[in-house]
C-alpha cells in the first residue's frame, strides 16, 4: 500500500484554477497533494532537473506546451515519472508518444484511480532500483570478500562448477580459478563418493532453507585423494540459483587448533556435529539413492554400574566401550561410520550407506563382541553388555534428526526394560514405526479426514458389496449395484449411511472414490474376462461429481482394465443432484460422452424429484425405500405406479429395491417396474455370483 506522505504534483494545463482543482480531487480521495504548474518549456525542464516528482498530469489546454512535447521531453530525460493526460479524443497519440494512461476530461473517479495505480507503481519500480543498487554493492562486497575468505568456497550450477575462490583451487592443486570453470564437481569426487553426492545435491536443491554437510574424499589435479567435509547451501550467483559450496579442512586438526567438531572431554564427535551429520543423510534418503542405519548404543544396568564404581569411573567405562567400537570399525574398513556420545550411558553411530540387513548383522556382532571386552578400572577387570535400538534411515519419513535418535532410543529402551526385568540383554532391536490412527469421527479437518481415509483403505477398512438387481422386463445383461462398507475400530461392520456422512470435506476429495471406481471395475473386468455379460452400479459420494479430473482418470482406468462404458452406471443420491445442480449437469454430460450411464437413487423425496432426473438425462430412478413399505405388505400401490409412469415416459427405467417378499414381487409385475432388488432375491455379497434367470 502507498504510504500516506504528501504527492507531489507536475501540472501541465491551463491554468493554477485547474491546478487547485485537482488537488481538491486527492484531498477528497483521502491524501495530501502539493502541485506546481510549469508555465513553459524552459520551467518544465528546470522543475524535472531541481526535483523529484511523483506524477505528471497534463491537458492540451496549456498555452504553450503540448502534450506530446511534454512527454517526449520526459523521454529524452530517461524519466521514471509517470504521465497521466486528460483529454476527450486521440488517446491513441498520447499512448503511443508515452502516457501511462488517457482519461476523458468528465471523469474525475478514473483520475484518481489512475494516478493511485501509477503511484504504486512508481513506488514499487523506486524501491527496486534501490534494491539492485545495493545488490550491486553487496556483489561487489562479496566478491572481495570471497577472494580473500579463510573457506573455500565455489559455486555449482547443474553439477557445474560456475566460480570458485583462490583456495577452492589451491584446495584441488590447482592455481587459477579459470582452470576450474565449468568443471564437474563430480570430477573432484572420489567414485566412491559419487552417489552420495548426487543424492545429497538433489536433497539440497528440494531444501530451500538448510544446510546439509558431507564427508568425502577429493581428488587434486594430480590424482592424489583427501579427506575433507563440505557444507552445502542454496545460494544465488549472477542472478541464478546455484548451491554453495564450502570445503572445510579434513577430521585431523591443522596449525594447533582442535577440531571444532569433536568434543574435546570425550574425543568422540560432539552432539551437535552427529545431529548434522545425521540431517544430512537423512535427506540423501530422502532422494532414494542412498540407505543408511543409525545406533543407539545403551550400556545395560548402567545404574548399578554407576552407583557401584561411581559416577567418573562410569563415565570412563562408557569412553572405554567407544574407544573398543572405533577400534573395531577401523580394524574393518568402517571409517566412515560416526560415533557420539550423546547422554551419560549411550553412545549414537552412524552407518552411512549401508544396507538394513548389513546393519542388524553388524549390530549383532558388535553385541557379542563387547559381552567379550574387558575393562580395566582401578584395576579391576569388569564386562558391561549393551542394547541396541536399530533405526533405517531409508526416506520414507521427514522426522528431524533428533526424532531419528529418539526413534532409535525407544527401541533400544525396549530391550532396557526387558533387561530390568529378567537381566537379559545384549541384543538388538530393530524401530519399526507405528502410524497413530485417528477415528472417523475425531478428524479435525481436511488434511486428518484425508489421512484417515487413506489409512483406512490401507488396512482394508473399506469393502465392496454386491446385490443383484433383476429385470423384470428381461432386459440384458447380469446388473449388480456396488455399495461400501467399512468397518469400525471394534469390528463392526457399518453401512455407508453409517459412516459416509462423518466425511465432510471443506473441498473436494475424491480419494474414497477413487478407490470405489478402481476396485468396482477390477470386479468388472474379471467377471468380463471369465465370460459373463456384467453391468454395475455403482454408488458415489457428491464429491465425485465436483472432481473435473475424474473423468479423464476414469476414461484411463476403463482402458486399463478393457472395460466398454455401458458397462457402468454411477449412482448418486437424489439430494446431491439437487445439492450440486451445476456440477452435476457438467460431470453427466462427460459421462454420457464417455458412454457410462447415470442413476439416482433415493428417488422421490425431494419437492420437485424429476427436475434432478431430467436435469442429469438420467438413465435409472432408484425410487426411496420409504415410498415402497407399504408393497411389502399389499397395501395401495396406485402412489407408486403413478410414479413408475412418470418415470417411464422419461424413457428412464425404474428401480424398486427392499422386495422382501413374493406378495411385493406380484404387486410390482403390474405397476411397470422395471428391475428389483431385495433380500427376497438375494442379499449383499462379497462376490457377484447370484444366478440370474428369466422372471419376466
Amino acid at each position: 500500500m502507498v504510504r500516506k506522505r504528501t504527492i507531489k504534483l507536475l501540472l501541465i494545463n491551463e491554468s493554477d484554477n485547474e491546478g487547485e482543482r485537482l488537488i481538491s480531487l486527492f484531498r477528497n480521495a483521502g491524501r495530501v497533494a502539493r502541485a506546481q504548474r510549469a508555465t513553459s518549456a524552459e520551467d518544465l525542464h528546470r522543475l524535472l532537473e531541481q526535483e523529484s516528482w511523483d506524477l505528471l498530469i497534463a491537458n492540451d489546454k496549456h498555452p504553450e506546451i503540448a502534450v506530446e512535447q511534454c512527454l517526449e521531453h520526459l523521454k529524452k530525460q530517461d524519466s521514471d515519472l509517470p504521465a497521466i493526460i486528460i483529454r476527450d479524443n486521440n488517446a491513441e497519440a498520447a499512448l503511443e508518444a508515452g502516457a501511462n494512461d488517457v482519461i476523458n476530461s468528465d471523469d474525475d473517479q478514473r483520475l484518481i484511480f489512475a494516478a493511485f495505480r501509477e503511484l504504486r507503481y512508481l513506488e514499487s519500480y523506486r524501491e527496486l532500483a534501490a534494491t539492485q543498487a545495493k545488490l550491486a554493492d553487496a556483489e561487489e562486497r562479496s566478491a572481495m570478500l570471497l577472494s580473500k575468505s579463510d573457506d573455500a568456497i565455489a559455486y555449482l550450477s547443474d553439477g557445474m562448477l560456475i566460480s570458485s575462490n583462490p583456495l577452492f583451487c589451491s584446495r584441488f592443486g590447482y592455481d587459477d580459478p579459470e582452470e576450474l570453470d565449468c568443471a564437474p564437481m563430480i570430477d573432484l569426487i572420489d567414485a566412491d563418493d559419487h552417489e552420495n553426492f548426487k543424492g545429497l545435491l538433489k536433497a539440497q536443491i528440494n531444501n530451500k532453507e538448510s544446510s546439509t554437510d558431507f564427508n568425502f574424499k577429493g581428488i587434486n589435479q594430480s590424482g592424489e585423494s583427501f579427506s575433507a567435509s563440505m557444507q552445502l547451501n542454496n545460494a544465488v550467483f549472477d542472478e541464478e540459483p546455484c548451491i554453495q559450496l564450502t570445503i572445510k579442512g579434513a577430521q585431523a586438526s591443522s596449525g594447533g587448533r582442535s577440531n571444532p567438531d569433536i568434543n574435546p572431554t570425550t574425543g568422540l564427535y560432539s552432539c551437535q556435529y552427529f545431529l548434522a551429520q545425521l540431517d544430512s543423510i537423512s535427506k540423501q534418503a530422502s532422494t532414494g539413492t542412498y540407505l543408511s542405519n543409525l545406533l543407539y548404543i545403551s550400556v545395560d544396568k548402567f545404574a548399578s554400574i554407576r552407583s557401584r564404581y561411581g559416577i567418573a569411573h562410569a563415565h570412563n567405562i562408557v569412553l572405554d566401550l567407544a574407544q573398543f567400537i572405533q577400534d573395531l570399525n577401523q580394524k574393518n574398513g568402517e571409517d566412515s561410520s560416526c560415533l557420539a556420545h550423546y547422554c551419560d550411558d549411550s553412545l549414537t553411530l552412524m552407518l552411512p550407506n549401508t544396507s538394513t540387513e548389513k546393519a542388524l548383522q553388524y549390530a549383532s556382532d558388535l553385541c557379542q563382541k563387547i559381552a567379550e571386552h574387558i575393562v580395566e578400572i582401578d584395576g579391576q577387570s569388569i564386562q558391561c553388555t549393551v542394547s541396541i535400538g536399530l533405526l533405517a534411515i531409508d526416506g520414507k519419513s521427514s522426522e528431524d534428526a533428533e526424532t531419528l535418535i529418539d526413534n532409535a532410543f525407544s527401541a533400544s529402551e525396549q530391550l532396557s526394560n526387558k533387561v530390568d526385568r529378567d537381566g537379559t540383554g545384549n541384543d538388538v532391536e530393530l524401530y519399526v514405526a507405528v502410524k497413530e490412527k485417528k477415528a472417523l469421527g475425531d478428524a479435525s479437518g481436511d488434511d486428518e479426514l484425508d489421512t484417515f481415509i487413506q489409512e483406512a483403505i490401507e488396512d482394508g477398512r473399506f469393502k465392496l458389496t454386491f446385490q443383484p438387481v433383476v429385470s423384470l422386463r428381461g432386459s440384458s445383461g447380469d446388473h449388480y449395484e456396488v455399495r461400501t462398507t467399512m468397518t469400525s475400530d471394534e469390528d463392526e461392520v457399518l453401512a455407508p449411511s453409517q459412516f459416509l456422512n462423518k466425511i465432510n470435506f471443506s473441498g473436494t476429495n475424491t480419494r474414497l472414490d477413487r478407490w470405489i471406481l478402481l476396485e468396482a471395475t477390477k470386479k468388472l473386468s474379471a467377471q468380463i474376462e471369465s465370460g459373463h455379460d456384467t453391468r454395475v452400479i455403482i454408488n458415489l459420494t457428491n464429491n465425485a461429481l465436483q472432481d473435473e479430473s475424474l473423468i479423464a482418470w476414469l476414461g484411463v482406468a476403463l482402458k486399463a482394465g478393457g472395460i466398454t462404458p455401458e458397462a457402468l452406471t454411477f449412482q448418486f443420491l437424489e439430494s446431491d443432484i439437487t445439492d450440486f445442480l451445476k456440477p452435476a449437469k457438467i460431470f453427466a454430460e462427460a459421462v454420457k460422452e464417455l458412454g457410462c450411464k447415470l442413476s439416482v437413487t433415493n428417488f422421490g423425496k425431494g419437492d420437485d424429484p424429476f427436475r434432478a432426473l431430467n436435469h442429469i438425462n438420467a438413465d435409472y430412478a432408484k425410487i426411496a425405500p420409504e415410498l415402497t413399505e407399504a408393497l411389502q405388505n399389499g397395501g395401495d400401490a396406485q402412489d407408486i405406479k403413478a410414479m413408475v409412469g412418470t418415470i417411464n415416459e422419461g424413457n428412464i427405467q425404474a428401480i424398486i429395491s427392499g422386495v422382501e417378499n413374493a406378495a411385493a414381487l406380484a404387486q410390482l409385475w403390474q405397476i411397470g417396474v422395471d428391475y428389483i432388488q431385495g433380500s427376497y432375491l438375494a442379499s449383499q455379497s462379497s462376490e457377484m455370483d447370484y444366478e440370474f434367470t428369466d422372471i419376466a
